[in-house]
């Protein structure tokens, strides 16, 4: 007896799980939620790479001043246009110091809040009798960097503008060029 109960328990056991039936009726929807607040718009970058033409003058202070939103876990690099060789432009990071004749230090440096970015020039004497070279026609590359760049970039030198751009993806005729 005992052997009929359980070849009649395997046989239930091999044939019930197998069994299927239809799909049964589609229940009621969900109670509708609240519709929360929309929240602040992300930042869109359009560029990541802006060229402009600064001069420094007594009438600007010897600076330029820009309206530029950055965000929180973002960056700026500056890059000044320092010399062409054989039609290749010579970026150079600021800060950037240099030595002129007679003892005279003069520095390119920039400065940025979350929503104005300004490069400035300094000198250990009168910025006024600082020769125009020194002074007029700068182009300036302002490279914007996304903090998740800086976070999964970690290796990448930010004091060379082409190694910069390349890791951004950024080419030539991508830099944006201001008025």
């Amino acid at each position: 007896m005992r052997k009929i109960v359980y070849l009649f328990a395997m046989v239930a056991i091999m044939v019930l799980p197998a069994c299927e039936g239809p799909a049964g009726p589609e229940g009621p929807p969900g109670v509708a939620g609240v519709d929360g607040e929309d929240g602040e718009p992300g930042l869109s970058l359009l560029n990541l790479v802006v060229e402009a033409e600064v001069d420094f003058t007594e009438e600007n202070n010897f600076s330029a001043g820009f309206d530029f939103e950055i965000g929180d876990a973002d960056n700026l690099l500056v890059f000044m246009l320092w010399n062409v060789i054989e039609d290749k432009p010579l970026w150079r990071p600021l800060p950037n110091t240099v030595f002129l004749a007679d003892g005279i230090t003069l520095s390119y440096n920039y400065q940025y809040t979350a929503d104005f970015f300004s490069v400035f020039m300094t000198a250990n004497t009168n910025l006024t009798e600082i020769p125009e070279d020194w002074t007029l026609n700068h182009y300036l590359r302002i490279v914007y960097l996304p903090g998740d760049f800086l976070q999964s970039n970690a290796k990448i030198d930010l004091n060379d503008y082409e190694a910069v751009t390349s890791a951004l993806g950024v080419s030539e005729a991508d830099v944006l060029k201001l008025d």
